[in-house]
Parts: C-alpha cells; sequence; structure tokens
C-alpha cells in the first residue's frame, strides 16, 4: 500500500467496504459517513500498516470504524456459501433472472440481520466477500476456532430460515 496512492486505493476498495458497512447497519448515509472515515483512519495509522494485504487490513479499519460508532450511538440494528455464487451467473442471464437472484441476495441480509452481531460478521465477512477464516479472525480480533464454530452456528441458522426458499 505505501507504494499506492491513497486514491487509488480508495478507488479499488470503496465499493467493497461500503457493501460491508451497509449490510452491518442497514442505512446508506451512515454507511457512507463510516466508509470516509475509515480511511480517514487508514491513513492515519498508516504507520501501522506493516505489508499484510490491502483488502483485510481496510476491513479491520472499517469494522472498528463501525464499532466507534456502535459504541457511540449504543444502537443494535437488528447460508449457503453457493448462494453468491448464483449471482455472477446470472450476469449471463436475462435481467428477469438476475433480478430474482439479487432480491434473494437481499432476502439472505435481510435475514442475517437476525443473527447475533459477531456471527453475522463473520457470515457476511466469509460468504459475501470470501474472507479466508484466518483473515476474518484477524479483522475481528477472534481465535481462529471461534470463527469457525460461529460460522457453522451462523450458517445452521441461515439455512433453517431460508429452507422453504433455497
Amino acid at each position: 500500500m505505501k507504494g499506492d496512492s491513497l486514491e487509488a486505493v480508495y478507488k479499488c476498495y470503496m465499493n467493497d467496504i461500503y457493501r460491508y458497512l451497509l449490510s452491518l447497519l442497514g442505512h446508506p448515509q451512515t454507511a457512507e459517513d463510516l466508509l470516509q472515515d475509515t480511511f480517514v483512519k487508514a491513513y492515519e495509522h498508516l504507520d501501522s500498516y506493516q505489508g499484510e494485504k490491502v483488502r483485510p487490513w481496510l476491513f479491520k479499519a472499517a469494522y472498528y470504524a463501525y464499532v466507534d460508532w456502535y459504541r457511540r450511538e449504543k444502537r443494535q440494528i437488528v447460508t449457503d456459501p453457493g448462494l453468491f455464487a448464483v449471482i455472477y451467473q446470472a450476469a449471463d442471464s436475462g435481467p428477469e433472472e438476475t433480478y430474482l437472484y439479487e432480491e434473494k441476495i437481499n432476502h439472505w441480509f435481510k435475514v442475517t440481520r437476525a443473527l447475533p452481531e459477531k456471527s453475522r460478521q463473520i457470515l457476511i465477512l466469509r460468504d459475501y466477500y470470501e474472507f479466508s477464516y484466518q483473515e476474518i479472525a484477524d479483522i475481528l480480533n477472534i481465535s481462529l476456532a471461534n470463527v469457525k464454530v460461529s460460522l457453522y452456528r451462523a450458517r445452521q441458522t441461515i439455512r433453517e430460515v431460508m429452507k422453504d426458499e433455497l
């Protein structure tokens, strides 16, 4: 990242970070605010960047921006991994099929809001953003075993809720 300009990094990762924050918050304006906070914090803490992959490092900054916001506001806003692979196949389909797949994804996000906070974050980071288990553990500062157990339980819950729809 030190070789890249902050503007280039922002352009490359802003959409992913925004969608992640939006999936946690459910509120577009707050997600935009936290997106800006994420990149401001990333810039301010550039000295802590140790050459790791940029994307997980930025997601960790986004996570901390979210945690800070959550603590300030004191609000609680309240799968199947193959589900997201289908949306990419829909790009070759007609507009009707693409719409139906997008509706399924949107419904998945709504269902995930019923999960406990940590489980929802783990599920979104793994199944939607395709981070590795270790990257998720690093982003959320939890153990690898905790990631695996929480992910398993979250997927079980999602499957149970969506069993008639999958």
